[in-house]
């Protein structure tokens, strides 16, 4: 038995379908742009709006080495309209880690510039405007990209992760790493 002529008549028919689904509900009609709208006129944006905000502290564990028990605090705070979240997303972010003896370790900032939420989840990238980190001399923080994924547990200690496109991580929009330590202190809310 032949499988070829099966095959692309099994393909032509997934594209037909393909193009039946994205082609516009009327022939030669031009697709919608712009917000949607209803009869009563634009629809709001403030029903599509994502966020999340809140401060986090942390205690670093035997994980980060030469840094176990350090404090670290984060505080987020974004939103964006998920109809359009690349033009929308604003927002800002501050961390600052403190060595065990007293020492600043990392202190930076800057705007938050993609949010992506899912249930409890929240994923916020964005690019540091302001910062130093004296512990690591000749890294340059400040233009570099950071990513911060929280999981929010109410005010049953919520979850945090994160990613320094400073130390030569690759940080690309709304994508980051799982929340991977609990915070011991504040409280972050995911809206969305």
């Amino acid at each position: 038995m032949n499988r070829r002529p099966a095959v692309t008549a099994a393909a032509l028919c997934l594209l037909a379908a393909t193009v039946a689904t994205a082609a516009p509900a009327s022939a030669g009609a031009a697709a919608p742009s712009g917000p949607p709208t209803s009869s009563a006129g634009p629809v709001a944006a403030t029903d599509a709006s994502v966020s999340l905000h809140g401060t986090g502290d942390t205690v670093l564990g035997s994980g980060f080495s030469t840094f176990e028990g350090d404090p670290v605090q984060f505080t987020i705070d974004a939103r964006a309209d998920t109809l359009k979240p690349s033009e929308t997303t604003r927002g800002h972010f501050h961390v600052r880690h403190v060595h065990t003896d007293g020492r600043l370790v990392a202190d930076f900032e800057g705007d938050i510039t993609c949010l992506a939420v899912g249930g409890r989840e929240a994923i916020a990238t964005g690019v540091v405007t302001r910062g130093e980190a004296p512990w690591f001399p000749g890294k340059p923080v400040v233009g570099q990209k950071v990513a911060l994924s929280v999981e929010d547990h109410g005010r049953h200690g919520d979850r945090i992760g994160w990613v320094w496109g400073f130390f030569g991580a690759p940080v690309s929009d709304c994508q980051g790493t799982v929340p991977f330590i609990r915070t011991t202190g504040g409280d972050f809310t995911v809206r969305g």
